[in-house]
């Protein structure tokens, strides 16, 4: 039934382009935080803090884009409130990243673990994977996609979960200084939630598929 009333319905030349540059923004937005954590060079850090800094503020413009389109157009590619939702659950991810970014500023760290860079190699794969998703949204044709991406989520995010388990068990093991313990317990704790974030938008794009397809 969803399929024939799509036809009638004008082809959405508003929303899914911002959808998939809030998408793309995730990706390039990931990566910089995967090189910024295996760079060594100060100079190569402090320019991809700003190109991460930047593309959190693209990130921004797109989402509040989208909130003012939907102030102003009637009509919608599905129901509002999943728009609102979707273009949410995107730009948290985003700040979620700045948030880490800025607190590995505020607490000056410069020698990282492997379980951090792990642990942004994984966001950057599901930020992948959730780029794929979004791009599907704009015909909703290819629900077994989007059903193994969720899949595919829900591991990586499971995987996220042990890393940061082992990590923090590592961490109370090895590290004697209270003040660094905190800070990168901190920073860990940063990563788990921006993989949750990572799920939580898995969750909606399901939702959404399972509604319009």
């Amino acid at each position: 039934m969803n399929q024939i009333f799509s036809l009638f319905i004008p082809k959405d030349r508003t929303f899914q382009p911002l959808f998939e540059t809030g998408a793309k923004n995730l990706i390039n937005i990931s990566e910089a935080l995967v090189l910024y954590l295996r760079s060594k060079d100060q100079s190569v850090k402090d320019r991809l803090s700003k190109e991460i800094k930047n593309m959190e503020a693209v990130g921004d413009k797109a989402t509040n884009t989208i909130y003012d389109e939907l102030n102003n157009n009637f009509i919608v590619p599905f129901d509002r409130q999943d728009v609102h939702a979707l273009a949410t659950s995107i730009d948290d991810i985003a700040d979620e990243i700045l948030s880490i970014l800025t607190k590995i500023e505020l607490y000056q760290l410069i020698d990282f673990k492997e379980p951090i860079v792990k642990f942004a190699e994984i966001i950057c794969k599901m930020c992948t994977i959730l780029s794929v998703s979004i791009n599907e949204i704009k015909d909703f044709k290819n629900k077994q996609i989007i059903i193994d991406i969720c899949t595919d989520i829900k591991q990586l995010e499971n995987k996220a979960d042990r890393l940061y388990e082992q990590s923090i068990s590592i961490l109370f093991e090895s590290e004697f200084d209270a003040i660094t313990l905190i800070r990168q317990s901190e920073v860990l704790a940063l990563f788990e939630k921006t993989a949750d974030k990572c799920g939580d938008l898995a969750i909606t794009i399901e939702t959404i598929f399972l509604k319009n397809a």
